[in-house]
């Protein structure tokens, strides 16, 4: 008799599927897809998924005998995601939670066969048909919709989806398991996968094509935090970040590896006060009739902010502006 899930103390396995692709060459090219899965608590079943450029969380719902996968990843992903999660449970991946369109998050929905159920928010599901994502009747698009809140699974288990608003896209929702605690550490209640809501400590890419808002994105995230108590353990859309293996309490010494987005609420509180001060200067700019270039280059922030990745500072910048001129 099989055993359907399959707990691992060890914090990281690792899973590479090689894909042959035409070159124009003699041989073909080799496309490596590499996701390393982690437990975010030994003793439970909820586990992160690496690689793809964005994360993705997996959970084994033992009572119906399937797993929610939160992301896929982007288009190719999926088998190498399905040989990933066939290491710790022998349940198929029957239902599927888009945080948000892009194809880095929503890339490899229709690659589960076995899946039963997409779930987004209802602005995600016009993006991805707007955007052509996947064709009118493809299997990649979402089943179940919703407007600001919905609920699955029961229990321990239990998922709640909240939507508080635009912000990266006008489609972006927070998935909470308030019953799960991640073993980084103790004393804190609930996890939280944020999506792109909070990338990471880098500023945030805001597109307005897909609706979103440089200038909601602080209210967004104020509402955010004022409607969810519980959670301790935040999960970032990209990463990385330092990682401490789960279950041993320290850094392994002598690696270099990391955990792709592992943070705290209050690292979530700060980003939220990071997007608020970025939007006050931004406005402050565009009100004294500076150009973006300007403004990028006059940027200050406050000294808690250092080490934030400005990478993406003019584009963002120029979104507000853009926004700000419509007003």
């Amino acid at each position: 008799m099989k055993q359907h899930v399959r707990r691992h103390t060890a914090a990281i396995v690792v899973v590479a599927v090689t894909v042959s692709a035409p070159s124009g060459g003699s041989q073909p090219a080799q496309n490596t897809k590499i996701v390393e899965i982690d437990t975010l608590n030994v003793r439970d079943v909820v586990y992160h998924l690496s690689g793809g450029g964005a994360n993705s969380l997996a959970l084994i719902d033992e009572i119906n005998g399937g797993v929610v996968l939160i992301d896929t990843k982007p288009p190719g992903w999926g088998s190498s995601m399905i040989e990933m999660i066939e290491q710790v449970t022998d349940f198929p991946i029957t239902t599927i939670i888009n945080t948000h369109a892009h194809p880095e998050h929503a890339g490899s929905n229709n690659e589960f066969p076995d899946t039963i159920q997409i779930i987004a928010h209802e602005n995600s599901d016009a993006a991805m048909r707007r955007i052509g994502l996947y064709p009118t009747g493809s299997p990649g698009l979402p089943t179940t919709t919703f407007q600001n809140r919905y609920s699955l699974l029961d229990g321990p288990d239990r998922i709640e989806l909240y939507y508080f608003g635009p912000a990266h896209t006008d489609g972006d929702i927070v998935v909470v398991f308030p019953e799960k605690q991640s073993s980084f550490g103790s004393g804190y209640d609930g996890i939280a996968y944020v999506g792109d809501l909070f990338p990471g400590k880098a500023v945030p890419v805001i597109d307005l094509k897909l609706g979103g808002s440089g200038v909601a994105f602080p209210e967004t995230l104020a509402t955010l935090l004022a409607s969810i108590d519980g959670v301790g353990r935040v999960i970032t859309g990209h990463g990385p970040f330092p990682m401490t293996y789960a279950g041993r309490g320290r850094r392994e010494q002598g690696t270099n590896r990391f955990f792709s987005g592992f943070m705290t609420w209050e690292d979530l509180t700060e980003y939220a006060d990071f997007t608020s001060d970025l939007l006050a200067f931004v406005k402050t700019a565009f009100s004294a009739g500076q150009s973006v270039d300007e403004a990028v280059s006059n940027l200050q922030l406050p000294d808690r902010y250092t080490g934030y990745d400005m990478t993406n500072v003019r584009a963002t910048v120029t979104a507000i502006y853009s926004e700000l001129a419509e007003q």
